[in-house]
C-alpha cells in the first residue's frame, strides 16, 4: 500500500500523456527490484519504509498512516521527509529512485512519450548474453 501511495502522489499523469501508475506495474516491478538485494539490507529498507509510513502519526502529526493521508498531505509530508534529517531524506530519496525505477521499467509507459523501445532491437542488434566483447572493443 505504501508503494501504491507513494507512486500515486509522485507520478501525476492527470493531464499528460502518460500511462498512470495504476495502469503500470510500478509495485511489481519494485519488488522485483527489491528481491535483488541482500537480506541484510532487505531488511534495511523493510525499516525505512515503516518509519517512513507510520512516522506519519507521530513526526507528521496526522494522526494516521501515510497511506491514509489526503493527496495534499502526503505531498506535505514527503516535502517535510526532504527536508528532514539524513535518514528522512535517505529514506524519501530511496522511495523516490524505486518508484522511478518501477514506473519507466515498464516499456509501455515509456512508449507514452515517444520511447520506441531498446536501440539494439529496432537496429536488429543480436542479442550475445554475457559474451566478452570484442578484442578491439576493450583495447580502446
Amino acid at each position: 500500500a505504501l508503494l501504491e501511495r507513494f507512486s500515486e502522489t509522485m507520478l501525476p499523469t492527470e493531464g499528460t500523456p502518460l500511462k498512470p501508475p495504476q495502469e503500470v506495474p510500478v509495485v511489481d516491478n519494485i519488488a522485483h527490484a527489491l528481491s535483488l538485494l541482500d537480506p541484510a539490507i532487505l531488511e534495511q529498507v523493510r525499516v525505512g519504509f515503516k518509519l517512513f509510513d507510520y512516522g506519519a502519526i507521530v513526526i507528521g502529526f496526522h494522526f494516521a498512516r501515510f497511506v491514509n493521508l489526503t493527496d495534499a498531505q502526503r505531498v506535505e509530508y514527503i516535502h517535510r521527509w526532504e527536508t528532514g534529517a539524513t535518514i528522512q531524506r535517505g529514506v524519501v530519496d530511496l522511495l523516490k529512485k524505486l518508484t522511478c525505477l518501477g514506473y519507466w521499467k515498464d516499456i509501455e509507459a515509456g512508449r507514452a512519450i515517444g520511447y520506441r523501445g531498446p536501440v539494439s532491437v529496432e537496429g536488429g542488434v543480436p542479442n550475445l548474453g554475457n559474451a566478452p566483447m570484442p578484442a578491439g572493443e576493450v583495447d580502446r
